[in-house]
């Protein structure tokens, strides 16, 4: 079926979110996977848990393997630059003249190897200066004009989802 396919970004941020929610919350991964998995699946044809939790589980063993510190604060902060920007120095246009952001694409663009590429990338580019941070105290839920994610955000994740 043409155009129902979910944008890339907004897998990549909601595998981000899986991930940071995982962090600071205590639920196993899965729930985390499985809200975002049907919050999207209200949009979108094809999301699995599965792709979702995947992508998570390689980004937070991308995190150990680096050593990160405050592992939270950079999921936010990829995050804040995969919503605000399509690539460094490009912000990204939530609403245009013919649609928005949040359209269907008629190809599946999202893969769990590229939402990990994307992080792996944000935090390499961060190291080196090209990639942006959120300020201080930027909170996803108080932004305008994405009512898609949060929505799903603001979902509770169940822990029977976890097992």
């Amino acid at each position: 079926m043409a155009g129902t396919f979910c944008p890339e970004w907004v897998f990549n941020l909601c595998v981000a979110r899986t991930a940071y929610e995982f962090i600071i919350s205590d639920l196993p991964i899965k729930s985390y996977a499985k809200k975002y998995e049907k919050g999207l699946g209200e949009h979108y044809q094809g999301v699995t848990h599965e792709e979702i939790e995947a992508s998570a589980e390689l980004i937070l063993r991308f995190l150990v393997e680096i050593n990160a510190e405050k592992s939270d604060e950079l999921l936010n902060n990829y995050v804040f630059f995969t919503l605000k920007y399509d690539h460094p120095g490009s912000k990204r246009k939530l609403k245009g003249l013919l649609g928005t952001a949040f359209d269907k694409e008629k190809n599946k663009s999202y893969s769990t190897n590229n939402a990990v590429k994307s992080f792996r990338a944000y935090v390499f580019g961060l190291r080196s200066g090209v990639t942006v941070k959120s300020d201080p105290g930027w909170e996803i839920l108080e932004e305008k004009d994405i009512d898609i994610l949060i929505n799903i955000i603001k979902e509770e994740a169940d822990i029977v989802d976890g097992v």
